[in-house]
This record gives structure tokens, C-alpha cells and sequence, in this order.
């Protein structure tokens, strides 16, 4: 046989760290990952080993269309330039690219098949900030401009700071409610003692006033979670299922919960990365999948604006920033949208060149192998992908 390029690309040559999606050959594999942490989306699950899993029957997955990278005009040879990178990186447990709504490569570390789920850390933030705009579409949660306090009437503000009174919705998704913390740190010590974990959130102390500074805190994401409870009168999960992952045909096959069983909208969530695919192509097609409206256009378009004065880099993105919960680079037709978790667990949507990259690191590591394992991965996204 002679060696080919879609031979060398083939589950045939790759063995099992390329799996096919069908019985076709799938002529490449990806690589993505987000490291996209800048001051956040870091290892830390409020409560450390305090919340407690919830797990679901789970739903058949959206049966993706399969193609291959040629023939939706990507290209082949840096296709497989950049799967020998993958491959030299055993952190990199899957990855996989969709390009015109079609599955065209999908790759699996060994002894990991395409049905594994994971754990994905900040992701499961973004999906919280479409929950949100969902929600504001109902008209269950009037604008972002809502107090945060108003949806916490039996809170005793007796010694609050003042300050406090000022949070609004969109403080605690734009990541400025002023809370002072540090994503890296372990704060299980002020959460696994409580048993009301949004009372203690809420009680965290201020180290800028609400606005004023852009500070990566997942107990944001967490009330956010608390008031989605409040306002739907039942889950955060309920509202989802009903509302978000039933009409995209994907599932949360678990999902952390704090001691007063509200689901964290921070972290904790368990997915496949083609059902976070298929969140991705909801974004990447500006919330209508179907022919359904499932996240309004414009809540999708003011989750992807910039809200940071000044662009950070990280890694071999230039130019990134943060919007509602999504992280953002600009760089012309590279430019990409990204939901990003702990060590390379990541969703990138790529609006220009039609595109959807998942990719999970390995997150058994400490904080700075992952944070050092992000960065590979985006190397290697930037330079063979995008």
C-alpha cells in the first residue's frame, strides 16, 4: 500500500489515537486547546472537594454530518503536521474540528473513545451566560442591569459593604463585581465550612468597587446560578435542559451542585466534546440552530464584545479579552470567540472561516502544568488549525 496522505491521516496508520467517526476514513485530526486562563479559569472549584456530583440519564447525540478536511477546504498536509504535534503531547486527550457544520476530524488519546465525557471546569461558565440571556428573552430576568441583591431577599445586608449594593447582573458576567480573589488560590476554606455558599459569596470582601476592575472569580458564575434557580422557580439545571440542551439534542451528564443542592454555573459541569461542538456551532451561528432561536442573536453578540479597555496575550493570541462569560481575540479572519476551562478544556468558534474547535487537556495536573500545557495546545491551534 502505498503510504498516502490519507493513509497516513487513516484510523488504519493512527491506530487508536485517530478515531474514525464512521466507517469512513476521517483524513485528519486536530489539535485545539484554549488556554485561555489570563487571570481566571483556573483549577479552583469553589469548595475544593465540597460540592457534590448530580448525574443524568443522558440523551442520543446530535449525529453529526461527516466529511473530511478537504473537502471542506482545509488543508490536508498542515492537518497532519499538526496531528505529529498532538500526538508528541500526551496531555492532549481530544480533540476535534467541525468546518461547514460537518464533523472532519476527530481525535482520541488512547483508551478515550468519541462518548467520553469531561470535566470542563470555566466552560461550563459560558453555558451559563447563554442560560442568562435565555432567561432575559423570557422576560424572567429583566436586563443585565438588575441588582444582584434583588434576587437575594432573605440575605441579611446587615455590615455589608456598601459597595455591594451597586452589583448589577452584568458586574457578575463581565467578571467586575469587585471581589477580591485569586482564581489560582484554593478557597476551599471559605466555602466547605458554609453551608449556604451563595450567602458566603456574596459576604466575599471587596478589594475594588463594582466595575472598576476585571477580576476572573467563579463564585460570579456561581450566583448567576443562583438566581437562575430563583427566577425559573425550579434548577438551573431544569431551566437548561428544558431550555438549552434538549433543543441542541446534547446532554450534561453531571453537574456539580453546593450544600443546598444549587447547581454551580462556574464549574462542574461533564460533557462529550461533540455536544460541546455542537454548543459552539449554536454560537458560531448566532444562537439559531434548526431553524430555531434557541439563544437570542443579540444576547449572542453582546456576549462576544470586548469589555476589557486593554487586549492581554496569552500564548500566541495577541489580542485576547472577555465579554459575558466568552473569552475573545481579534485577529482578522482568525478571530475567535472561546469558552475556556482548566488545562486545555476548551471550545473555540472561529465566525470567519466557519469553523468549531473542541479540545480537552488532560486536567489531573497542578495549575502551572496546566497552565504550561494551555499553552502548547494554543500553539499548536494557531499555527496547523486557524
Amino acid at each position: 500500500m502505498a503510504l498516502t496522505l490519507d493513509f497516513l491521516l487513516s484510523p488504519l496508520f493512527v491506530k487508536d489515537r485517530l478515531r474514525a467517526v464512521t466507517n469512513q476514513v476521517v483524513t485528519i485530526v486536530l489539535v485545539t486547546a484554549l488556554a485561555v486562563s489570563l487571570s481566571g479559569c483556573g483549577l479552583n472549584d469553589v469548595g475544593g472537594g465540597g460540592p457534590v456530583s448530580q448525574n443524568f440519564d443522558f440523551r442520543q447525540s446530535y449525529p453529526w454530518p461527516i466529511s473530511t478536511p478537504a473537502a471542506q477546504g482545509l488543508d490536508p498536509a498542515r492537518i497532519s503536521a499538526g496531528l505529529q504535534q498532538i500526538q508528541a503531547n500526551p496531555f492532549i486527550l481530544s480533540v476535534l474540528i467541525v468546518r461547514n457544520d460537518s464533523l472532519v476530524a476527530e481525535y482520541c488519546a488512547s483508551g478515550i473513545v468519541n462518548e467520553n465525557d469531561f470535566r470542563v471546569f470555566g466552560v461550563s461558565a459560558s453555558i451559563t451566560s447563554a442560560l442568562v440571556g435565555i432567561a432575559i428573552d423570557r422576560g424572567i430576568i429583566r436586563s443585565v442591569q438588575e441588582r444582584v441583591l434583588n434576587y437575594f431577599p432573605g440575605f441579611d445586608t446587615t455590615h455589608l459593604d456598601p459597595r455591594k449594593q451597586e452589583w448589577t447582573i452584568e458586574h457578575l458576567l463581565a467578571m467586575r463585581s469587585g471581589i477580591d480573589w485569586n482564581e489560582n488560590a484554593d478557597h476551599s476554606k471559605d466555602f466547605n465550612s458554609q453551608s449556604n455558599w451563595l450567602s458566603t459569596a456574596l459576604r466575599l470582601p471587596l478589594k475594588h468597587s463594582p466595575g472598576d476592575a476585571f477580576v476572573y472569580t467563579t463564585p460570579n458564575a456561581n450566583l448567576l446560578s443562583g438566581i437562575l434557580a430563583r427566577v425559573s422557580g425550579s434548577t438551573t439545571y431544569r431551566f437548561a435542559e428544558t431550555n438549552l440542551f434538549e433543543p441542541l439534542r446534547i446532554s450534561v451528564r453531571s453537574w456539580a451542585t453546593d450544600p443546598q443542592d444549587v447547581y454551580l454555573g462556574g464549574t462542574g459541569m461533564r460533557l462529550t466534546p461533540r455536544d460541546l461542538a455542537r454548543f459552539g456551532q449554536l454560537y458560531l451561528h448566532n444562537g439559531l440552530i434548526d431553524g430555531k432561536q434557541i439563544v437570542p442573536r443579540a444576547w449572542i453578540q453582546q456576549s462576544i464584545t470586548p469589555r476589557n479597555g486593554q487586549n492581554a496575550v496569552k500564548g500566541d493570541f495577541s489580542s485576547i479579552n472577555f465579554g459575558y462569560l466568552w473569552w475573545t481575540n481579534d485577529d482578522g479572519r482568525d478571530s475567535l470567540i472561546i469558552a475556556s476551562g482548566f488545562a486545555g478544556q476548551a471550545i473555540y468558534v472561529v465566525p470567519a472561516k466557519n469553523i468549531v474547535i473542541v479540545t480537552i487537556g488532560d486536567s489531573e495536573v497542578t495549575q502551572a502544568q496546566g497552565d504550561a500545557n494551555e499553552l502548547v495546545i494554543i500553539g499548536v491551534v494557531k499555527k496547523y488549525i486557524l
